[in-house]
């Protein structure tokens, strides 16, 4: 609320919080009288796969408090933004119409990106309303969102000039539960699967075990438990799956062809 630009309109989800979250919100509501909307939703255990259900939920409460807005931006409860952060995502996003998902990049983040991150993210909202108006419910829903964008000729982009903070560790919770089975849906293709894993083990080998669990979910456990039969594959579309596995295939033959010449 304190940015340069403020949000229209904005929902707060609770998903059941215990300690004094539901006393603050109550109190920025009455400041911010017709502003904040607050979303309280069942406590159901935390689980990183279930974002995606608050998230459509707070889309769907949007929709009815801000019919007209032209972005939507996703947050995390765990955010800080510099004060020109909507300002600065909101120009880049009225200078390029195709640009679909934008976000400004994470302070100190292990592994830098060039895709939008999750938290920070505008969404053009006539796309998201071309695409279905909301996300598949599954884990994977960050990524298909972008590759469904450029499989419909949008652009997506992340703006590292523009950092935010992230106070809860990266990485840390989701453990890593259905990333093999999500890109198998998503249709990654086998070699990228591999060099992302060597890659970001040999960057943190910390994470070993867990990229172990991404190879077999991916190489094994979807093809023995039919991947195909699983819901995912309900909601992730055909056209994504090919798109992906094609741009990553050329990605990768390009990256093989520049490969040095190994000396005799």
């Amino acid at each position: 609320m304190r940015q340069t630009v403020p949000p229209t309109s904005l929902c707060v989800v609770n998903d059941g919080s215990t300690d004094d979250t539901s006393l603050i919100l109550e109190t920025l509501k009455r400041r911010y009288r017709g502003r904040i909307s607050i979303l309280p939703l069942k406590d159901e255990g935390y689980d990183i796969r279930k974002v995606v259900k608050n998230i459509n939920a707070g889309i769907e409460a949007v929709k009815k408090t801000c019919a007209n807005a032209e972005y939507m931006m996703i947050s995390g409860d765990d955010c800080v933004y510099p004060r020109d952060y909507c300002e600065y995502i909101l120009k880049q996003m009225d200078m390029d119409r195709n640009l679909a998902v934008a976000s400004g990049d994470i302070e100190g983040a292990r592994h830098p990106d060039v895709a939008p991150r999750g938290a920070g993210r505008f969404i053009r909202i006539s796309f998201l309303n071309e695409i279905g108006g909301r996300f598949p419910p599954y884990y994977g829903y960050e990524g298909w969102i972008l590759q469904k964008a450029l499989q419909l000729g949008y652009s997506i982009q992340n703006y590292p000039s523009i950092r935010y903070r992230h106070l809860r560790e990266m990485g840390g919770q989701h453990g890593f539960k259905d990333w093999g089975l999500a890109m198998k849906c998503l249709g990654y293709h086998p070699l990228e699967i591999l060099y992302r894993c060597v890659k970001y083990v040999l960057m943190d080998r910390r994470v070993s075990v867990r990229y172990l669990k991404v190879l077999w979910d991916y190489f094994i456990y979807s093809s023995v438990a039919g991947a195909k039969r699983d819901p995912y594959y309900r909601f992730f579309d055909e056209e994504v799956r090919s798109y992906t596995h094609d741009k990553q295939k050329r990605r990768m033959v390009r990256m093989i062809a520049q490969l040095p010449e190994t000396e005799m």
